[in-house]
């Protein structure tokens, strides 16, 4: 049991999709809030080969409630703080109730620049570029010796429960999200996008049994090419759908000089659809989204139903 447990840290944090954008930026003067919970199944997993199998430790699910704030500085400004994924307020393992995934996740802080567009430091009507440069900053709190101790309570027949690794790398990073739309029509364009982050050497607890351990987490790079179309039906009413494509890849984890071997990647279809409702008296945009696993390597083969809920404010 002991075993199956370590294998988990890091997975309610990377078993759920981030809130990637397109290369709009607000108004000026314009706040967005965001409200998504998720809710993720994993029954499946991708060896090294690439093969899907049953996993080890049984069906796995997650549900999390990510926040997002964002702010028009002007009209080619935005600055924004991102949770997402968010707070995971309930994480279970099948056929093993001692094992708590709940948890938080750590936490984005950047500013999205548009450097080309209508609005851009340079004009165009056809395409828009944006970048997004920001910090990673930990939230993540973790107690190896407590959670160690909860472990062998429970092996001892006592009825706590513990969790088996951190919510999320619990490290500070560097990062930058890039955004390129190419507008074939006023209602369909492709974005491109790419998330890049650094994360720097740390000094944490980072599993049972492994406590103040120096740990160097490997670079993460996300990939999406998603076409998507929006029109307005009427009564101010308008209605988008999108499929993005994303590819994920993860270097290896270094813990006091030994390597995880614990590199992966995976490939993911996430097919949405939304309605922004823009003449209510509140302006709010809501948006259904399904996120499925198609391949990958050294991964969980995870499904996520999410819900998007976002207000705008103007001050």
């Amino acid at each position: 049991m002991f075993k199956k447990a370590i294998a988990l840290p890091l997975l309610a944090g990377l078993a759920l999709p981030v809130l990637a954008d397109d290369a709009k930026v607000l108004p000026e003067g314009v706040l967005r809030t965001t409200i998504a919970p998720s809710f993720t199944t994993i029954d499946k997993e991708f060896d090294s080969s690439g093969d899907r199998q049953d996993p080890q430790f049984g069906t796995i699910t997650v549900n999390t409630l990510s926040i997002a704030l964002e702010y028009g500085i002007n009209e080619w400004v935005t600055a924004g703080l991102q949770w997402a994924p968010g707070y995971a307020w309930s994480g279970e393992v099948e056929d093993n109730e001692a094992v708590d995934l709940s948890g938080a996740n750590d936490l984005f802080v950047g500013a999205k620049l548009q450097i080309l567009g209508t609005n851009g430091l340079s004009q165009s009507d056809n395409m828009r570029f944006a970048v997004t440069p920001g910090i990673k900053i930990p939230v993540s709190q973790y107690d190896a010796d407590e959670e160690l101790a909860n472990f062998m309570a429970v092996m001892g027949g006592g009825d706590e429960t513990f969790r088996p690794g951190r919510s999320d790398r619990g490290a500070w990073g560097l990062g930058a999200r890039f955004s390129f739309d190419y507008l074939i029509t006023p209602d369909f364009f492709i974005n491109f996008y790419n998330q890049t982050s650094i994360f720097l050497d740390t000094e944490q607890d980072y599993s049972p049994g492994v406590a103040d351990a120096d740990v160097e987490y490997g670079p993460e790079f996300i990939f999406e090419v998603e076409p998507n179309y929006s029109t307005v039906v009427g009564n101010g009413i308008q209605i988008s759908m999108g499929l993005p494509v994303r590819y994920t890849t993860t270097g290896e984890t270094v813990v006091n000089g030994n390597t995880e071997e614990d590199e992966k990647w995976k490939l993911e279809l996430a097919p949405s659809v939304g309605f922004f409702f823009t003449q209510s008296p509140l302006p709010v945009e809501l948006k259904l989204s399904y996120t499925t696993a198609l391949a990958g390597e050294n991964e969980l083969a995870s499904n996520t139903v999410a819900f998007q809920i976002r207000n705008f404010f103007r001050f």
